[in-house]
């Protein structure tokens, strides 16, 4: 295990010895956290189904989440706890990295089932979004610009949604800005290019898609 985290005390509270250990990850990514059921169970419906029906889980207050990453489960017990919600900084919110993190998050949020944090992250994602213009580097970025597919289309899976005015609003930004750019800096083409390419696109995503681009 590389890394082990205690969660005993907060800004606010002290807690109680934890209850309950996470093991997260695979291999040299596997990492233990040591937690509180009364802190992660009431807005999880898989931890408070996993704890208390009787499971092997139940009574050996482990769970196993080979399939949730050490990235993502921090930053929802930063949640769980302390109700901190992540978020980068707008030149940096489609970058690989922070992609990455907001992957993890989402894998993290639909396993788990918070449909309060997926809440949360919609109106992160509105948020950032919604700063795009047209001096924005995702616009004169393909790898941005599908990035940006990437996270909507994620959010989509994970139960979330983006208003439809900040949809028609990214769409416009990527196609007027990208109209005079070459197809390998042009960030329309890099979220046009990610749809195109998508076996199975969201349904919901697909609907309001077309319904934002019937008017940009």
């Amino acid at each position: 295990m590389t890394s082990r985290y205690a969660y005993e005390s907060s800004r606010y509270f002290s807690y109680k010895s934890p209850d309950v250990v996470l093991v997260v990850g695979n291999g040299e990514e596997k990492t233990t956290f040591n937690v509180h059921e009364a802190m992660i169970g009431p807005p999880s419906a898989f931890f408070k189904a996993a704890l208390n029906i009787g499971l092997k889980e139940t009574h050996e207050r482990k769970i196993n989440l080979p399939e949730i990453t050490w990235l993502g489960m921090l930053e929802v017990l930063n949640w769980l706890y302390r109700k901190e919600v992540w978020k980068p900084k707008l030149r940096e919110a489609f970058s690989e990295q922070a992609t990455e993190k907001f992957l993890a998050i989402f894998t993290a949020i639909d396993f788990l089932q918070i449909p309060q944090l997926t809440d949360n992250y919609k109106e992160v994602l509105e948020e950032l979004l919604s700063g795009l213009n047209g001096s924005s580097l995702v616009t004169a970025d393909k790898e941005e610009g599908g990035r940006v597919a990437l996270l909507i289309h994620e959010l989509y899976k994970i139960g979330g949604s983006i208003d439809e005015h900040v949809f028609l609003s990214v769409l416009k930004v990527l196609r007027i800005n990208g109209s005079g750019l070459p197809a390998s800096i042009n960030g329309f083409l890099g979220f046009r290019n990610f749809v195109y390419e998508h076996k199975d696109p969201n349904p919901k995503f697909l609907h309001d898609l077309c319904k934002a681009y019937g008017f940009c």
